[in-house]
């Protein structure tokens, strides 16, 4: 029996602590975009010499790279999500 709780509580907790991520990374998202987008600009510069930063192709990277981590969030978020009702409507086998 005390074994059936922990695997429970472990699903519970591992649920949690994935969800809670996915927000941490959620408040981190600006500064992980803007550091991507300045490494692919700084090797664009390296390759042609000069790049215009408000060109309409920075302006859709920008975007590309956070819908990228935006999708990255929701899929930790939606297994957070699975374990932790895995965890909580666990049926005991008998």
């Amino acid at each position: 029996m005390m074994r059936r709780f922990s695997s429970s509580s472990n699903l519970i907790r591992i649920g949690i602590i994935l969800i809670a991520i996915a927000f941490i990374m959620l408040f981190f998202l600006p500064s992980l975009v803007s550091l991507r987008l300045n490494i692919l600009i700084s090797s664009l510069v390296n390759q042609r010499g000069r790049v215009i930063t408000d060109s309409p192709e920075i302006i859709a990277l920008r975007r590309i790279i956070a819908d990228s981590y935006l999708l990255q969030n929701v899929y930790v978020f939606l297994t957070g999500i699975v374990f932790l009702s895995a965890g909580l409507f666990k049926q005991t086998n008998r």
